[in-house]
């Protein structure tokens, strides 16, 4: 038979202390230590249940990858899955031999782009005195 307990708002803190304390101290997701202040007990919007606890970080991600699943078409666990499984190897290729995205600036451009705003404030502001 289905837990059909609901924590109550004062039992939510003692009840995610204790499972972060199963937990080894660590996210379930990252595996991580979670240090004093991001611990979130985290749960599933559509049944309610908790799952673990995680890092602030990782619920906001999980929060993000759940509530855009269907606007992202991934439709179902394994779809998202085979998504997932190609993020790592995706975003550490090497892609040197790639020209740059044209909106893309280096931080060196960055920096120019703010001393050169900079100037001519300072010079505006030098007019009106």
């Amino acid at each position: 038979m289905p837990n059909q307990t609901r924590l109550t708002a004062s039992q939510t803190k003692p009840y995610r202390d204790n499972l972060l304390a199963k937990q080894a101290g660590r996210c379930r997701l990252c595996g991580d230590k979670v240090a004093k202040g991001e611990e979130v007990l985290d749960h599933d919007h559509k049944t309610g249940r908790c799952r673990g606890v995680l890092h602030r970080g990782c619920n906001a991600m999980l929060g993000h990858i759940e509530n855009n699943m269907p606007r992202h078409k991934l439709t179902n666990t394994g779809r998202l899955a085979r998504f997932l499984a190609g993020v790592v190897q995706y975003i550490s290729d090497d892609y040197s031999d790639r020209p740059f995205h044209s909106t893309h600036r280096t931080e060196e451009e960055k920096r120019l782009k703010r001393n050169a705003k900079a100037r001519k404030a300072r010079a505006k502001a030098k007019e009106k005195a």
